[in-house]
């Protein structure tokens, strides 16, 4: 099955995967979508938002301020996001390796690896490839644990993170042109994975129930087999 097929796919059903804040051109900033990266892990994005909010309030919207300001006020002002000492300490560990080795966000954005992100403790490949494709627009697919269970009842038993975004990006960049005109313009291809990822995540919201299909799912996953 060609990924590319899944994404069509998914375009027809009804999901709402414009409303995501994280999208390109949705508002958030360079800076948020940096941080928001650690802030989403083991919580749900309404929390992320708060935290979020707390730091604009706060004015801290830069590393300088993220590595100069005290944990303990870091990890209040990101309560809400859960887990808020151990992700203040990985947020300060990120921003002062940053500036160390880039010296400033834009020399981070158009030099930075992904071998050198994996290398930052508190990073794992979901969290890098979130950090490379929203941050630094880079060709890179963001999987994540509802592109799993899709994969999984589609009948696909892939072993590991590198496999399953192999799968899911296979195909995508040679049906570029098919999908930007089923979309209705001209889209980047790192756009394009950005918005595959968010057409997964709306669908997984609505299909997956516990480890269990919802009605609606059940007819999503029936019609995804057809192809």
């Amino acid at each position: 099955m060609n990924s590319a097929e899944i994404f069509k796919k998914l375009l027809n059903f009804d999901l709402k995967w414009q409303d995501f804040d994280w999208l390109e051109g949705r508002g958030l900033s360079e800076f948020e979508l940096l941080i928001s990266v650690i802030l989403t892990q083991n919580t749900n994005w309404n929390n992320v938002l708060k935290a979020l909010e707390n730091c604009k309030k706060a004015q801290i919207s830069t590393l300088n301020q993220v590595v100069n300001l005290d944990s303990k006020v870091l990890a209040e002002l990101i309560k809400p996001s859960g887990f808020y000492n151990t992700k203040a300490k990985r947020l300060k560990g990120l921003a002062d390796a940053i500036l160390k080795d880039f010296e400033n966000l834009e020399n981070f954005k158009k030099n930075v690896s992904r071998e050198w992100l994996l290398g930052i403790k508190g990073l794992g490949y979901e969290s890098v490839d979130g950090i490379l494709n929203y941050l630094c627009k880079r060709e890179i697919l963001v999987v994540d644990n509802y592109t799993y269970r899709l994969a999984l009842h589609l009948g696909y038993e892939l072993e590991d993170y590198e496999d399953l975004r192999e799968f899911f990006q296979n195909g995508i960049e040679q049906e570029r042109r098919n999908l930007c005109q089923i979309l209705g313009r001209k889209y980047e291809l790192y756009e394009l994975y950005q918005i595959y990822h968010a057409l997964i995540i709306a669908f997984g919201k609505i299909a997956f129930r516990g480890k269990k299909l919802s009605e609606k799912g059940e007819d999503w996953i029936r019609s995804l087999k057809m192809l």
